[in-house]
C-alpha cells in the first residue's frame, strides 16, 4: 500500500502595509486566532510551542503546533500532535510599501480512518477556501491598521 499523501495548498496574496510590520504581525503566533479562518483558539504553552482548536469538515480538531522558525519575514510551524505536516508564511517586500505575503501548508490527520472520512468530504477545498478567506481577512486587518 502507499503511504497516505499530505493535503496541501499554496496561496498568495498582495497587501498595501509595510512588510515587516505585516511579519511582525505574523511572528506573534497567538494572533492566529485573529486572520486564520477556522482556528478557534490558540493558547502558548511553551517555548515557541501552542495548542489550536481547529473547526474541520469532521469537528474540532486541537493539535499542538511548534515554531520551528521566524524572522523579519518568514513564520514557519510543525504540527506535533493530531494532524502530520506544518506551515510557512513568508512576506515579501513589494513596490511602494506593499508586500507580497504566501502562505504554503500542507497536513493530513495522524488518525487514518479520520484522514479518509476528512478526504471524502472535501477536507482540501475547505482548507483552501480557509485560507484564501484567511489571507484576505489578513489583508483587511493590516489594511485597515496601516490606514487608521
Amino acid at each position: 500500500m502507499s503511504p497516505e499523501r499530505h493535503h496541501a495548498i499554496t496561496i498568495n496574496e498582495r497587501i498595501d502595509a509595510p512588510p515587516e510590520k505585516v511579519a511582525a504581525y505574523l511572528g506573534d503566533f497567538r494572533n492566529a486566532k485573529e486572520w486564520m479562518v477556522g482556528v478557534e483558539s490558540v493558547e502558548r504553552i511553551g517555548e515557541d510551542v501552542y495548542r489550536l482548536q481547529l473547526d474541520s469538515p469532521i469537528g474540532k480538531v486541537t493539535p499542538e503546533a511548534k515554531v520551528l522558525e521566524h524572522d523579519h519575514r518568514i513564520l514557519r510551524w510543525i504540527y506535533t500532535s493530531t494532524v502530520d505536516g506544518g506551515g510557512r508564511v513568508e512576506v515579501s517586500p513589494g513596490e511602494n510599501g506593499t508586500c507580497l505575503v504566501l502562505y504554503t501548508g500542507e497536513f493530513r490527520l495522524k488518525n487514518k480512518l479520520l484522514d479518509r472520512a476528512a478526504r471524502a468530504v472535501g477536507i482540501e477545498r475547505f482548507a483552501r477556501s480557509n485560507g484564501e478567506r484567511s489571507l484576505a481577512r489578513l489583508k483587511h486587518l493590516m489594511e485597515a491598521r496601516r490606514r487608521g
